[in-house]
């Protein structure tokens, strides 16, 4: 059986605790807007042939779990920094044109299920946990999800940031399986519980385009 959301009494309490982490994971400077300010708004995708296809808009569910809270928001995290990891490599320059095509193709995939995410995290705000998980699919995660596998670490991060070509490329395709073998393994979690069926779509699609990108990461790493 699904668990009820968490009481709406809690809502604002738990929305206004964590005002300055929504902004930061939405990108947005704190004081400059509101979450549901920050969210981007529901706009038409491109199916790649020029179709175009329409995207619900965001509602309250009443379904929605703290695991499902959670997953949003652990992907949230993810799909941001591999976007800041692929712009870091596109600021360099005489990067080979297979690691710039893939890394060009990251930023488009990232920012458009960043719209979705995003807006499930503000719609689904009443399903926040009031302290960040012991236990469950986001145990240990820590309250800004630095801890969650794969994510980079400073020092890694900064390697990428100093490398030239063809360090640099490989940097990039390393921090990047990592991260994928890290959300893969969030998702497995996820899918084995009972999850909305969004997140069950979302996250079966995070195992396909990693699978996908194994090939594209394998070539980039090959000697």
């Amino acid at each position: 059986m699904r668990r009820p959301k968490t009481v709406a009494v809690l809502a604002a309490a738990i929305v206004a605790a964590a005002a300055g982490a929504t902004l930061a994971v939405l990108g947005v400077p704190v004081g400059e807007s509101s979450p549901a300010e920050a969210v981007p708004s529901t706009r038409p995708s491109t199916d790649g042939q020029g179709v175009t296809a329409s995207r619900p808009s965001p509602e309250v569910d009443e379904t929605v779990t703290a695991d499902d809270y959670c997953y949003v928001e652990a992907m949230i995290y993810y799909r941001v920094k591999e976007e800041e990891l692929a712009q870091t490599l596109l600021r360099k320059d005489g990067i080979a044109a297979d690691a710039e095509a893939y890394a060009k193709s990251v930023v488009a995939a990232d920012l458009a299920e960043l719209d979705d995410l995003r807006a499930w995290y503000v719609s689904w705000a009443p399903a926040r946990p009031l302290e960040p998980p012991v236990d469950g699919p986001c145990g240990g995660h820590g309250s800004d999800h630095a801890q969650m596998p794969g994510m980079p670490t400073w020092s890694a991060e900064q390697g990428l940031v100093d490398a030239q070509s063809p360090d640099a490329e490989r940097r990039f395709a390393e921090l990047v399986r990592d991260q994928n073998a890290g959300m893969a393994a969030l998702v497995t979690l996820i899918l084995d519980g009972d999850p909305h069926p969004d997140v069950q779509a979302s996250a079966e699609a995070v195992l396909e385009r990693a699978r996908t990108d194994a090939v594209t990461l394998d070539g980039l790493l090959a000697p």
